[in-house]
């Protein structure tokens, strides 16, 4: 699991420290409204959510191109 801390916000990215130290902007509307300066943000990938939206994905892809 990745962790970011919010630096600052410019405009309408927040500014945020890696655990490298680089710095990468995240767009303010995917934070939580009340994220805030120095918070820590943690980055997953959900595979079981993942894997629905491709079983999902691949029943409408096969019923576009059966029949």
């Amino acid at each position: 699991m990745k962790k970011l801390i919010i630096d600052r916000f410019e405009g309408d990215f927040a500014v945020c420290e890696t655990e490298s130290l680089e710095f990468v902007n995240i767009p303010k509307k995917v934070l939580p409204e009340n994220a805030v300066e120095g918070d820590v943000i943690t980055v997953k990938i959900d595979g079981d959510e993942t894997r629905e939206r491709k079983k999902r994905i691949d029943g409408l892809m096969n019923s576009l191109f059966t029949d």
